[in-house]
């Protein structure tokens, strides 16, 4: 439905694929000095549950919000008040886009919009007109970069873009195939799904935790009292802090597991045939792995439908080598580029949360756990209190 890193595959999604890792490293992405600007929008975050605290709160949008400000700052260079109608509206868009279940679908198989019975049935058009105008949004914010970009102070993700845009028309074409054909359409295409993909996963996977939290108040009350033990009840936990909070890295460990965002990875193509359990699979084909089945295989994770963090812990406490079948954010060539960054938000926003108050339901008895697929897997809406330890 359009060009970016997601999509497509071959020379082009190899070429902005390599470029945007560069790129988002160049800017922080990742590393240790990403800290910093994480923790600035936990304050903001942490004010908004402030604001709120005591009362029955869906803290969706507020978290949706917090996190893409993260990435907003990274690709935009800006981060946006929660109150901002532009904010607003893209998170909004991106939010009925990525809800819609038959999008993978679509992109897998893009002829299916161009059959009006289906793509009527699987809303297909609602998709493209969002799409549509997403990166008319995103168009906008780029068109202000031109309007202000210097090639010798570079901003964000998008001031890069365009310096290695202009670097590439300078060169002959024949010789500039470094990352393939910098172009207007391109850099509306990962700026977007760059946006989306740092917005959506690990908003989803921090909705997850507080609700398998306040379904489990032992787990939330060991996670408490780890964090009050090594770190003290009045700071905030720091990166520093994480090789000595093993029940906590067990906590994120299972909700990335359980509440398994992606539960299908992107599409991988064969690139010659081969034989699999005496079947066929002819070149060309489209493979699409299933995540999920692998997280809920009984022989490496017992009782695998329970949400059970000691399962990453030996008889010491000390983490033991099982989380590493946790492969949430996909395997190989194809693995999420930003799952250090959400690691660092999932650790930073979850531990501030729970240093600070206690999560409660609503009333008597805890939200149901259920999740609705559309891009991702996310939980359906739910209301839940923070209240003072």
């Amino acid at each position: 439905m359009y060009i970016g890193i997601a999509a497509p595959s071959g020379a082009l999604w190899k070429a902005q694929r390599t470029f945007t890792i560069n790129a988002l490293r160049h800017f922080g992405f990742g590393k240790r000095n990403m800290e910093s600007k994480i923790l600035e929008e936990v304050e903001f975050f942490m004010e908004v549950l402030e604001s709120k605290k005591g009362r029955p709160v869906n803290i969706e949008t507020s978290v949706r919000e917090a996190v893409s400000n993260i990435i907003c700052s990274i690709v935009f260079g800006k981060r946006f008040n929660y109150d901002d109608k532009i904010f607003q509206k893209l998170i909004k868009d991106l939010e009925e886009l990525l809800s819609n279940p038959y999008l993978p679908m679509v992109n897998w198989i893009p002829y299916l919009h161009y059959v009006s019975y289906i793509s009527d049935v699987l809303g297909t058009q609602k998709c493209i007109d969002l799409v549509k105008d997403l990166k008319a949004q995103m168009a906008n914010i780029i068109e202000e970069h031109k309007r202000t970009f210097d090639e010798d102070d570079l901003r964000d993700f998008i001031d890069a873009y365009l310096l290695e845009w202009k670097n590439h028309t300078r060169e002959n074409e024949n010789n500039s195939q470094k990352y393939v054909s910098p172009s207007e359409d391109n850099l509306e295409g990962v700026v977007l799904d760059l946006f989306g993909a740092g917005t959506d996963t690990t908003a989803s996977s921090i909705l997850w935790a507080i609700i398998y939290l306040v379904n489990n108040p032992d787990v939330q009350e060991k996670l408490r009292n780890e964090l009050t033990e090594v770190v003290g009840p009045n700071r905030q936990p720091l990166l520093n802090d994480r090789n000595n909070l093993p029940y906590c890295e067990s906590v994120i460990t299972e909700t990335l597991r359980l509440g398994n965002i992606i539960p299908f990875s992107l599409p991988h193509t064969v690139t010659e045939d081969f034989v699999l359990n005496n079947y066929r699979i002819p070149k060309g084909s489209i493979v699409i792995p299933n995540i999920n089945a692998t997280l809920h295989e009984e022989n490496i994770f017992p009782d695998s439908n329970n949400f059970d963090p000691s399962r990453y812990l030996d008889d010491n406490g000390k983490l033991n080598k099982s989380r590493e079948n946790v492969m949430s954010f996909s395997l190989g060539r194809r693995v999420c580029p930003g799952e250090s960054l959400a690691r660092m938000e999932l650790f930073l926003f979850l531990t501030a949360i729970v240093t600070r108050y206690k999560i409660l339901p609503e009333g008597q008895l805890p939200p149901n756990i259920e999740g609705k697929l559309g891009i991702t897997y996310s939980p359906t809406p739910y209301s839940v209190r923070f209240v003072d330890w």
